[in-house]
């Protein structure tokens, strides 16, 4: 055993001490037997993430957990490049309400998060100055050309498509500077399955392969060409793509139901357990920041079930949808 292999010995032990701390699945099925949203929330109450703070106010809740995380998991390990990985996303998030706000002329200050790598008012004045030293400049000059295009075709899809591929493209290459195998393999996985999910997408929506061909992110394990092939070929093209990325055990099914004309959730509700089979392996690396990233995945998956099963009991959802949907988070 060498120095490097025990660097980060603390951290995986601290991070899986905290995972058993987490909200587990059978609490989460007990909320769900809970009379209403009231009693869902207050079953739920005892755990760290939500003291402090009433059913009304979750999501603040889920936002202060994640950056409590964020920064923890900088502090053990000594680097930010990991967390980052899974902060891009809400940088983007963040950057198509101020490209949609702007030019609705409106505000949508609620609609920000504050699990980016840089702050609201950070994005705000940069984007406006179009000199980036906080947003990542491959962000930065992505919201602005989606700006530009915006303005041009009034077609808000745009700026989605636009800015997500940064971020794509962006945490890409923080993966592979970090240079970690499984954070790589993470990376590479969620471009595939984002580009075989929006092929789709834009299947439902009868989308030509004019239409869909500068949509797909690179950086995945098959060519933005490929989907595209494979989106050309119909769902026969779609089951390709899947079994390509080594997915068919999980999706294969969910490929046959939409061609017979289920909804799209049958094939959403798979994913989730793509990643569970990735972030499985780490549990049999004893040493390395393996552990670490799987415990990053985890808590985000915590609490996306948690908003869903909150979110659903709000909404009145029947208690045997919102169980089925919780087990395909958890990939049961």
């Amino acid at each position: 055993m060498t120095k490097n292999d025990t660097k980060y010995l603390h951290a995986a032990a601290r991070t899986q001490a905290l995972e058993n701390q987490m909200i587990s699945q059978q609490e989460l099925l007990k909320a769900i037997e809970a009379a209403g949203a009231v009693e869902a929330f207050k079953s739920l109450s005892g755990k760290e993430m939500f003291r402090d703070f009433s059913l009304k106010e979750y999501e603040k809740a889920f936002e202060q957990e994640l950056r409590r995380t964020y920064r923890l998991v900088e502090n053990i390990t000594g680097q930010s490049g990991v967390t980052k990985v899974f902060r891009y996303p809400a940088d983007g998030h963040n950057l198509k309400v101020y490209v949609k706000a702007k030019a609705a002329g409106g505000s949508f200050q609620s609609l920000y998060k504050e699990t980016g790598t840089f702050s609201v008012e950070q994005m705000e004045a940069e984007m406006a100055s179009g000199r980036f030293d906080h947003v990542p400049e491959r962000l930065g000059r992505a919201a602005l050309e989606a700006s530009d295009r915006l303005a041009k075709t009034r077609d808000s899809q745009i700026v989605d498509i636009v800015i997500d591929k940064a971020v794509l493209s962006l945490t890409r290459k923080t993966a592979e500077e970090i240079g970690n195998p499984l954070l790589m393999e993470y990376v590479a996985l969620k471009i595939d399955l984002i580009n075989i999910e929006t092929a789709v997408r834009l299947m439902r929506m009868k989308k030509d392969a004019y239409e869909v061909k500068r949509i797909f992110a690179e950086g995945g394990t098959i060519a933005p060409s490929d989907i595209s092939e494979g989106f050309s070929a119909g769902y026969e093209g779609i089951a390709r793509l899947v079994d390509k990325v080594g997915k068919t055990r999980r999706l294969g099914k969910s490929v046959s139901a939409l061609k017979q004309g289920q909804p799209l959730t049958v094939f959403e509700q798979q994913l989730d357990g793509c990643f569970k089979d990735l972030f499985d392996k780490a549990r049999v690396i004893p040493f390395g920041i393996e552990p670490v990233i799987a415990f990053l995945y985890r808590k985000e998956r915590e609490i996306k079930a948690v908003r869903l099963v909150l979110v659903s009991k709000i909404y009145g959802l029947a208690k045997d949808q919102i169980a089925e949907r919780v087990r395909y988070i958890y990939a049961d």
